[in-house]
Formats: structure tokens, C-alpha cells, sequence
């Protein structure tokens, strides 16, 4: 099988805000889009090794792991072979070792594989433009200027970069020092050392050198005991990894599909705002997605909530931190809202777009209350509910005096910056949202989708104000809650196409193209069961699904691109969200085909790792999925996504205030016949379950091993229609108020879709 690489060759290694990207030599070229970046800022972006006027070719180029990559290079020996004691095969091999985070270590080892002495020179250039990384070319657009300098007594390169815009300065570096070498450095020219190599036969020479970075006038520096493997960080991670939940299977793909993603979302970890072990913050995905995304710091922690609550936790911290406190049009920033994006590259810090801190987005302040609510779900941490019950309410504020622009009860978006996003929805680009004929919809628009998270958020905050002992302003969220969906389901059902609108217009008429933005609302239980068939059928329609997910716009609308970011391209991270629309509503073949299809695409990748976004050619199309051009990857929300299949297939929801975790209908394709998940923690208990398939796809459920109090109870998909079994509100009934007091059962029912 193909294995395909969304980087197209180039290296990528990580840690925290410094990403390495390098070709397989090591060295690195400005126009290729390489270099070492550092809090969004290009502090080494070009490198190149000379030996004897010699460049090196890659033998052997790998990542140990996320942050530490090794190399194995090879220079022909010099000099010409007349005598017994030069052969043809002579060479100089280099080793080249890098760990990355906060900066750089890297080592060079240099072996003379020959049988005779050479006397030679290694050269290394280097040049650092300070560019940001979301520019698209080598020309830098904030002006500035860079000095080189070098000290000879510290055996240390410095590159030295300041520009200034209005009031605002920015003063970044860049710190090459030698730390230990087999010979002593001299600078050549401004931008370059060389070190004399006298290599007896089979001697070697070794070199260590640290890439600092200066970031808020404080240096940043990397851990050279990390060039060794089982350092520190190692250990660590093979501790996270014993303690974190596991997958076992007999199916490849998918045990090892889960095993990426939960090493994935460690990895990306943001250990710079971390402030303790336990509440982790998550970058969005590299190499581009560095820093406080919202909606993807809240979206895949709650999807990733099987391996753990680390990722909720800061989560919920860092965006309560952030919650807007006061207007500005340049940022999109209205009081009560949730970031969406914060960056720290120069155009940021000099005020030259908005990013430093940017608003722009809807669907943040609403998943913050959902995810408040999925982290009690998972812990029954009632604290965190009180913790976090004003910035919870604070969203709906915001949401009364601005997202709600015309007084209907619906969020609609607009931007008032200058250089902001156009469309704050799910889809956030600026050709997202168009109508049938192709035409860009003008703002302010309502999308079906961000009305849905909304009428979740409600939902979800009468549950938080029950279990607080609020009841008579839980009724009044519940009510809301109902009402809007029911308005939803008038405004946005499109009846001869059986599907819902992509949006309303300004003028609240709909928006008719067939795209995924609906998918979202079985997710959210939106949609009236008598409908909820009709809309999977449609999402599943060859039109939208790909064989391997489902499109974020038909193809055939005469927008459709498969390689376009949000018109024809397929998301992990909304098909796991239909995956689990597909589970609530019963939808088992639905969620089958679907669940395949994203195995079979992460099949085709490198350690089966599903990338930011995949083409949208059919499968009928070509023998293997295509890439988003530009995709990250590893991508934090497509990890999320693999976790959230897992968990949705199994049929796992908690309880933990309950000390319940529901086994809601488990379902496995054919293609997998057992499943075995281990260490998972609902509250302070912590579980292991074993399932296998019977012939018609249902599973069993035998608990392997408890610690900790914790029912586990089968249970029907929350709005499966059949009136054959026991429904999901009769077995939470029963079964909540025998393990929780009443005030938690009811909080519980509602979190859970029950509605009065």
C-alpha cells in the first residue's frame, strides 16, 4: 500500500512553540519554505553543511521521535586514489542529531571511514531572516533590521533582529554557540564557521552546538541532554503512555491509527502556558498552527477526552483567561467572546494584523460551554462548574448583545476588522459560505451549524446551573434551548432535498447549497428523528461523501474544488462529528461506511497519521487519497478525530458524578472483530472493557478489570427512534437515580439531551 507524505519530503520536528522544518540532509533552503521557528518567527532559515568545499548527501534521515530527528550523511573522501591505502569507497560520514524546544541542540559527529589520515575543513552557513510563519514568500513584510556578530571568546554567533511600527517594537534573536568542539571555530565572513578537521584513519570528531532564541528579552534554550535517546522527555512520554487510556485490535490501521494520534496530542503539547502538569494546552498542529487556537484547543480536547482529562482541563483555563473583557473593531473583540487565535510573529506583535489577539470566530465561545460540560461528564469535578459558571455565562451574554444581531434568536457573523476573518462559522474562510450559483454570500450570515453548537451550549448550560443548585435559571437556559430548536429545524430544513441549508442570508432566506455544515446538527441532536435518516443519506450521498468521508461541499456545486480548503476537501475533525450524529440516532450503517472510509484513507499515510484535510476525489477517482496542499501534520483536531471514532464506535459515554459510564449500542464492521480499550478513567475509577462482534455488526461488553467505583450499563442511542427497547431517557431515569442525588441525575438528563 502507498504510503504518503503530506510534508513531501521535508522533516518535521517539534516541541512546544519551536518547530524544525528541514530538508532530509538537514540543511535549509528560504524558499522551500524550511527553517527552525520559534513563537511563529523564522529564527534560522537557511543552513548548509560544506566539507572540503563539499556538500553532504542524506544516506539515512528519521525522527527518533516527535522533537529529535537524526541524520547519517556521507562526503567522498579527498584526495586521489593511487595508493594501497586509498580505496574508491573511502567516505566521511556524518551524523547529524537536532532535538528541538525552546530553541535547538544538535550534534555533529565526523567519522573518517578510510584507512588514511585526512586534513580537511567543515564549513557551516548560516542565515536568519526573522520572517513570519504565515508568509507565503522570502520577502519580509515588516521591514526591520538584522545584525550578525560574532564573539570569539564565547565561541558564539549572534543574529540580532529589531523593527519597530508605530509604538510597537519588535526585538527577536537568535544565539549560535558552540558548546564543545574538537577544534576551535573561526567566523567566516558574517554568516558562516568552519572548525580544521584532522581525521586519523577511522577517528572521529565531535561537535555540540545550541540555537538559543530571545523571545520577550529572555533566551530561550534547548535541552542538550536530549540528544540522547531516554532523556527526560522520553521518560516522561512512557509514562504518559502507561497511564493514559489504550486500544488494542487485531486490526492494524486502526490500533495503530490510535496509537499515533494519542502520541500525536501529547506531542503537540504547548508546555510555554502550561501551568501545571495536569492541564495541558495544545498547539493546533505544525508546522504553521503554533499558539492558542480556540476552537481547536476546545474541539479536541473534548473529542480526545477518552485518553484522559489533561486536555480539557487547560482548555477551559487558558480560554477563561482569554474570555474578552472589552470592544475592539481591529480585533473582532466583544465583551464575553472567546479567542480564536493568538499569535506572537512579528506581524502580530507589530500590530500589523490582528492575530496577537483575534476574536473572529462564534463557534469558540460556544464549545467552551460544551466543553465545561464534558469535563464534568468525564471527572464530576463540580469545583470546575463553579470555577467557570461566570465566564459560562458570560458567553451568553456576549451572545445576547452581539452574535444575536437582529434580536431572532440566531447568531449571525460579521467582521469589523479591517484585516479579519470574513466568516466566523465553522468554515472560516473567506470563500466559504456561497450560494447554489456559486455567488459569495455577503454578511452577516447565520450558518446552520454555529446555531446548532449554540442550542447545545443552552442545553449544556441548564445542566452546569442544575448541578450548581440553580434550577430556576436552568428552566429558563432549557427553555431557550427548546424553543431555538425547534425555530432551527423551520428556518433551515429543506424539504424536497431532505437536508438542512448551509446558512441564512442577510436577508434570512436560506442559503440552499448541499454542503457538510449540517452534519453538525445530528451531532447535536437537532435534528427531529422523522428527519434524521433523510439527513444521513444525504451527507452520505455520493455527491458529498468521497469513500473516504464526507466533503465539506457537494462536487456538485460549481464551487467545488477538491483541493480547496473548505469547498471539496474532507475533514477528520467534522467527520468524526458525524460519526457521532450517526451513533446517537441508531444510524449503525451510516456510521460503518463512514468509519471505514477514514481507516481506509489513514491506511495510505505515514504512520497511519490522518492529516489536517484530504482531497475530495472520489475513491472511484484514484487508487489513493490526495492531500490538502498545505496541511498540517500532525494536526491536533485530526488526532482528536481518530480518538473520538474509537470512543463513538464503543459507545462510550461517562457519567462520572453518576460513577456510570454508558455502553451506548457498541458497533464493529466487519473488518473488526474485537476490540479491547484499557485504562480508561471516568472520574476516579478507571476501567477496561473487551468487545467482539457479532455476525449482524452488534458487539458485546465484558469488563475486563475496574479500580474505583463505576457502573457500566448498556444503553439505546440517545434518540434512536425504534419503540422496541427501553429508550435512552428511561435507562438514564432509572439508572442516575440509583447512583447520583437528585440534583446531579436531573443535571445529568439534561447534559445528556433530555429535555422536559
Amino acid at each position: 500500500m502507498a504510503t504518503i507524505d503530506p510534508h513531501r519530503g521535508r522533516r518535521i520536528a517539534f516541541h512546544g512553540y519551536t518547530v524544525l522544518v528541514s530538508n532530509a540532509d538537514g540543511t535549509l533552503r528560504e524558499e522551500a519554505g524550511h527553517g527552525l521557528f520559534d513563537y511563529d518567527t523564522r529564527i534560522l532559515s537557511g543552513y548548509r553543511i560544506r566539507i572540503g568545499g563539499v556538500a553532504p548527501q542524506s544516506d539515512t534521515s528519521a525522527s527518533v521521535s516527535h522533537d529529535f530527528w537524526v541524520a547519517h550523511l556521507t562526503v567522498p573522501a579527498p584526495g586521489r586514489h593511487t595508493s594501497e591505502w586509498n580505496l574508491p569507497q573511502d567516505v566521511i560520514g556524518i551524523e547529524l542529531r537536532r532535538r528541538v524546544g525552546g530553541g535547538m541542540a544538535e550534534r555533529l559527529r565526523i567519522r573518517n571511514h578510510s584507512m588514511a589520515q585526512i586534513d580537511t575543513t567543515l564549513r557551516l552557513d548560516f542565515t536568519a531572516d526573522f520572517i513570519d510563519v504565515i508568509e507565503r514568500s522570502t520577502r519580509r513584510q515588516h521591514g526591520g533590521r538584522t545584525r550578525a556578530q560574532w564573539d570569539p571568546s564565547a565561541a558564539t554567533l549572534t543574529f540580532d533582529h529589531r523593527a519597530r511600527r508605530g509604538h510597537a517594537v519588535f526585538h527577536r534573536a537568535l544565539r549560535i554557540r558552540v558548546i564543545n568542539a574538537d577544534s576551535h571555530p573561526t567566523r567566516a565572513g558574517h554568516r558562516a564557521l568552519t572548525f580544521p578537521l584532522t581525521l586519523a584513519a577511522r577517528d572521529e570528531w565531535i561537535a555540540t552546538l545550541a540555537y538559543d532564541s530571545l523571545v520577550d528579552e529572555e533566551w530561550r534554550t534547548p535541552d542538550l541532554d536530549g540528544l540522547e535517546p531516554s532523556s527526560a522527555r522520553d521518560v516522561e512520554r512512557e509514562q504518559w503512555h502507561a497511564r493514559r487510556a489504550q486500544v488494542e485490535a487485531p486490526h492494524h490501521v486502526f490500533a495503530r491509527s490510535f496509537l499515533t494520534a494519542a502520541d500525536d496530542l501529547f506531542a503537540l503539547r504547548a508546555r510555554e502556558f502550561e501551568q501545571s502538569p495536569d492541564a495541558w494546552s495544545l498547539n493546533a498542529g505544525v508546522p504553521t498552527y503554533t499558539g492558542l487556537f480556540g476552537r481547536d484547543a476546545l474541539t479536541t480536547s473534548w473529542q480526545a477526552a477518552l485518553l484522559g482529562p489533561e486536555m480539557l482541563r487547560g482548555a477551559l483555563s487558558r480560554m477563561a483567561a482569554t474570555q474578552a473583557t472589552s470592544d475592539s473593531a481591529w480585533h473582532d473583540r466583544e465583551p464575553g467572546k472567546m479567542i480564536h487565535e493568538m499569535r506572537r510573529g512579528p506581524l502580530a506583535d507589530l500590530d500589523i494584523i490582528p492575530q496577537h489577539a483575534y476574536y473572529g470566530t462564534q463557534s469558540a465561545s460556544s464549545m467552551f460551554v460544551v466543553a465545561l460540560s464534558e469535563y464534568w461528564h468525564w471527572t464530576g469535578d463540580t469545583n470546575a462548574l463553579a470555577r467557570y459558571r461566570d465566564a459560562a455565562l458570560r458567553v451568553f451574554e456576549w451572545a445576547h448583545r452581539f452574535g444575536d444581531r437582529d434580536g431572532d434568536g440566531f447568531l449571525e457573523y460579521d467582521t469589523r476588522s479591517s484585516r479579519g476573518l470574513k466568516n466566523h462559522g465553522w468554515k472560516d474562510s473567506d470563500e466559504a459560505i456561497r450560494y447554489p450559483d456559486g455567488r459569495v454570500v455577503s454578511n452577516p450570515i447565520a450558518t446552520s451549524e454555529e446555531q446548532a453548537f449554540y442550542i447545545v451550549a443552552l442545553q449544556r448550560m441548564a445542566e452546569i446551573l442544575t448541578a450548581l443548585g440553580e434550577e430556576q435559571r436552568s428552566e429558563e437556559f432549557a427553555a431557550r434551548a427548546g424553543e431555538l430548536k425547534r425555530r432551527w429545524h423551520d428556518a433551515f430544513w429543506m424539504p424536497e432535498d431532505g437536508f438542512y441549508a448551509m446558512a441564512l442570508d442577510p436577508d434570512k432566506q436560506q442559503v440552499r447549497s448541499i454542503a457538510s455544515n449540517p452534519g453538525h446538527a445530528l451531532a447535536s441532536g437537532l435534528v427531529p428523528r422523522e428527519h434524521a435518516r433523510a439527513c444521513a443519506d444525504r451527507l452520505m450521498a455520493a455527491d458529498l461523501f468521497s469513500g473516504y468521508g464526507v466533503r465539506t461541499l457537494s462536487r456538485d456545486h460549481p464551487s467545488y474544488n477538491p483541493l480547496a480548503y473548505h469547498l471539496g476537501t474532507v475533514w477528520p475533525v467534522e467527520n468524526a462529528t458525524f460519526a457521532l450524529g450517526f451513533m446517537r440516532y441508531g444510524l449503525h450503517d451510516h456510521l460503518d461506511r463512514l468509519a471505514t472510509g477514514l481507516y481506509d484513507a489513514a491506511a495510505h499515510f505515514q504512520d497511519h497519521r490522518l492529516p489536517e484535510a484530504i482531497g475530495g476525489h472520489a475513491r472511484d477517482e484514484t487508487p489513493v487519497p490526495t492531500v490538502y496542499p498545505t496541511s498540517n501534520s500532525p494536526q491536533a483536531w485530526s488526532a482528536s478525530a481518530i480518538v473520538m471514532v474509537v470512543q463513538t464506535m464503543l459507545g462510550l459515554y461517562p457519567f462520572a458524578p453518576a460513577h456510570v459510564l454508558a455502553v451506548v449500542r457498541p458497533r464493529l464492521p466487519e473488518w473488526l472483530p474485537w476490540v479491547a480499550v484499557r485504562n480508561v478513567r471516568v472520574g476516579d475509577a478507571r476501567v477496561s472493557l473487551r468487545f467482539e462482534r457479532h455476525h449482524d455488526g452488534t458487539a458485546s461488553c465484558d469488563v475486563i478489570d475496574k479500580a474505583g467505583t463505576l457502573v457500566v450499563v448498556a444503553a439505546p442511542p440517545p434518540q434512536d427512534a425504534s419503540a422496541e427497547r427501553e429508550t435512552w431517557d428511561e435507562v438514564l431515569a432509572r439508572v442516575l437515580m440509583d447512583h447520583a442525588p437528585g440534583r446531579l441525575a436531573s443535571a445529568l438528563r439534561i447534559g445528556a439531551g433530555h429535555t422536559p
